[in-house]
């Protein structure tokens, strides 16, 4: 039996599934939309995200007006690499906010929630985990940079956004070895809750879609559709 526990166990409101196939309609809709269709996907995701926390919504809100004014006070000062990468960097995240948002969303859960989810579905486990693995390595990452800020600052060196090469090892080294220690970590956690058994699993969880899933479907769809019929 293969039993699947989500951390956010009371709040599974929206399928794996459909968050993967939100973030491939919305890299579209975000790709060839206009202004109209780039706020709808803003705002689904936003209200995705706070349907599991809001005070996680909050932040990604205030962290995009942050951008965007960023973005606006750039605008007067183009003309430099410098200030022209920073610019670019900026809008890259602002434009696909509502891709980064359902990442976030998917974090949320369990390894073996999500993979759960595709097998349920029929699909294969290789298919599912390394999904899962991708997208459990958001938070775990964030950990790890914590970890390392705090191991810098013990040790007496300092980084510097001024210093960006210096900055750069000071992190990617040390990253670059704990990643390496989640993937293993990650990869013996569900092995061990028996995702190479070949049998039929069952979760004690509901992984049927919900209400929620069907409205973003149909939403993003009609999306789709129009922004390709305006095009």
């Amino acid at each position: 039996m293969f039993l699947v526990k989500s951390k956010k166990e009371k709040k599974e409101v929206i399928s794996p599934i459909t968050i993967i196939g939100l973030i491939i309609i919305f890299s579209i809709i975000l790709t060839i939309g206009d202004e109209a269709f780039y706020i709808t996907c803003l705002l689904l995701s936003l209200l995705s995200l706070s349907i599991y926390s809001l005070k996680l919504s909050f932040k990604f809100t205030l962290f995009l007006i942050v951008i965007f004014i960023l973005i606006r006070i750039l605008e007067n000062y183009l003309g430099g690499v410098f200030i022209g990468s920073i610019y670019l960097m900026l809008r890259i995240i602002f434009l696909y906010a509502p891709i980064f948002i359902m990442a976030r969303v998917m974090s949320l859960y369990s390894a073996s929630f999500i993979v759960a989810s595709f097998t349920n579905r029929g699909m294969p486990t290789s298919f599912g985990l390394p999904i899962a693995l991708f997208f459990r390595f958001i938070p775990e990452i964030k950990i790890r940079l914590q970890e390392i800020k705090d191991g810098q600052k013990i040790r007496g060196f300092k980084t510097s956004i001024f210093h960006p090469i210096k900055t750069f090892e000071l992190y990617f080294v040390p990253l670059l070895y704990k990643c390496l220690e989640i993937s293993d970590v990650l990869t013996c956690s569900i092995i061990l809750k028996g995702i190479e058994i070949d049998c039929k699993k069952t979760s004690i969880y509901n992984l049927q879609f919900s209400k929620f899933d069907y409205f973003m479907w149909v939403s993003t769809v009609i999306m789709l559709g129009a922004s390709l019929w305006k095009m």
